[in-house]
């Protein structure tokens, strides 16, 4: 099982939305822009957390996490279809954003911080689940 992040663009698509539309259990697919993580593909299983950066956005955070059920790379075009898994109601309503979460999602995005899909390396992916773990409790 790999771990990504997806980074939602509060301009397209705010977190107010986001609250309202995304619900533990459905469903969901997403077009996925630039995915940075050279020699990993997602897979059916992975875990996917949904973060909003806070350049441009005035509560950003991490606001839930997924399982992968599909992924589809063709002409072009790559699509990811995943089910939102507990806590990501709680973390739509208080997203984990602290000097931890911050310093993990430098991490992670290391120098490019612009872009939709980043491969979580394991070391990371424990402190992502641990950080959201801790925060929901």
């Amino acid at each position: 099982m790999a771990t990504w992040i997806y980074q939602l663009d509060s301009k397209n698509w705010p977190p107010e939305r986001y609250r309202l539309e995304i619900w533990e259990g459905e469903r969901w697919s997403w077009p996925v822009g630039s995915k940075r993580g050279k020699g990993h593909s997602p897979e059916p299983g992975d875990v996917v957390a949904f973060f909003y950066a806070p350049s441009g956005s005035t509560d950003p955070g991490f606001y839930g996490w997924a399982v992968i059920t599909e992924w589809y790379e063709r002409d072009g075009f790559t699509e990811m279809y995943f089910r939102p898994v507990a806590p990501s109601d709680y973390l739509k309503m208080n997203p984990w954003w602290d000097s931890a979460a911050k310093k993990l999602a430098d991490e992670i995005r290391g120098s490019v911080k612009q872009g939709t899909f980043w491969f979580v390396l394991p070391e990371a992916a424990s402190k992502l689940r641990a950080g959201v773990h801790k925060w929901s409790h």
